[in-house]
């Protein structure tokens, strides 16, 4: 436990008085009526279809399709270099509503990290879920690592430390005998620079997640050793959203209306109509080919979010009971008590 939980109080501490200026707001609520809430929300290190509250909330998207944005709620985003950091953020009472990985919010909850607790309130995406996209830990096509176990001695790339993709990694090695801690060399590299950090052979394998999973596949030199669902033996839920207690009791109805319009988005991106439009948008945002974009984004090739937002206790427990089962947490959470879907906009059958 003690690797994730520090991480988060280094963050937390480190944000308590400059976290604002760690990350640039992404919208402004300047000129908007004060008496309507405002919500701070911090990423989880994505951007664009890894993240997808970080398209939906674009200028374009609440000026054409967001009913509710500007009257029940306005939303300042920062963005975050990951989970851990969105978890301090919360913690620092900086942010009312997150996306945070499984490991995150695990070790915000066994340390009483927010005042009043948090609430898991929509799903983000997940991984392992068949027919669609998963996060892929990969090597050179003619690296000797064929195999979990060849890993043993190897240098391997990751975002962060205390992320999702962190704790697929750790509980992959773990089940293969390969302690995180002496086998192996885990050192931190942001997602875009990954892919050529193995090629320039700097570490012996990496993560690739979306987008950079659909860009540097088919370039045919990288493959697969294991993926996100091998860790964790079918589909989990690797980023979630979440909000204060505090802030939902204050203002049920801003979250509500915020989680209408999230839904909303989400439909609009996928709606064939607007394909068009939604390809322009992602890609003048996060600088992207369209041609690649098209080749996955919203697709089969794309990670499997629930058109509803829904998410069940199952999902994000099988991360948080490999958390308690590898001792990276001290007690087993039982996610069902930290879940209200009933605030999504319609209802889920999970």
């Amino acid at each position: 436990m003690a690797s994730f939980s520090r991480f988060i109080s280094r963050r937390a501490a480190m944000l308590g008085a400059t976290g604002a200026a760690l990350s640039a707001p992404f919208v402004s609520r300047a000129g908007l009526a004060a008496s309507v809430p405002n919500i701070r929300y911090a990423t989880g290190g994505g951007i664009g279809p890894n993240e997808m509250e970080t398209i939906i909330f674009l200028d374009y998207v609440k000026q054409n399709v967001l009913k509710n944005y500007g009257k029940a709620y306005t939303l300042d985003m920062t963005f975050t270099r990951g989970t851990p950091e969105a978890a301090a953020l919360l913690a620092a009472g900086q942010a009312d509503i997150a996306t945070l990985s499984g490991p995150a919010f695990a070790t915000i909850i066994v340390k009483d990290a927010v005042p009043n607790g948090l609430t898991i309130i929509s799903d983000n995406y997940q991984d392992g879920h068949p027919g669609n996209a998963t996060n892929s830990f990969m090597v050179l096509k003619d690296s000797p690592v064929k195999t979990i176990a060849d890993l043993k001695g190897r240098k391997i790339g990751i975002n962060a430390f205390a992320s999702a993709v962190d704790l697929a990694l750790r509980v992959a090695l773990k089940k293969n005998g390969i302690d995180p801690r002496r086998d192996v060399e885990i050192v931190e590299i942001a997602f875009p620079n990954i892919a050529s950090a193995i090629r320039e052979k700097r570490i012996d394998c990496g993560v690739l997640v979306i987008p950079f999973l659909a860009v540097e596949s088919p370039k045919g030199d990288l493959r697969p050793v294991f993926t996100g669902g091998d860790a964790f033996g079918g589909p989990s839920s690797v980023i979630f959203q979440v909000t204060t207690n505090a802030f939902l009791k204050e203002h049920p109805d801003a979250v509500k209306a915020f989680l209408a319009d999230y839904v909303d988005g989400l439909a609009w991106f996928y709606d064939p109509a607007n394909r068009e439009k939604a390809i322009e948008l992602v890609s003048d945002f996060t600088k992207s080919s369209k041609e690649v974009l098209n080749s996955y984004f919203a697709t089969g090739r794309d990670y499997y979010r629930d058109p509803n937002a829904c998410v069940s206790s199952q999902t994000v427990q099988k991360p948080l009971d490999a958390m308690f089962e590898e001792k990276l947490i001290d007690r087993r959470i039982d996610v069902s008590k930290y879940l209200n879907v009933g605030l999504l906009p319609r209802p889920c059958a999970l």
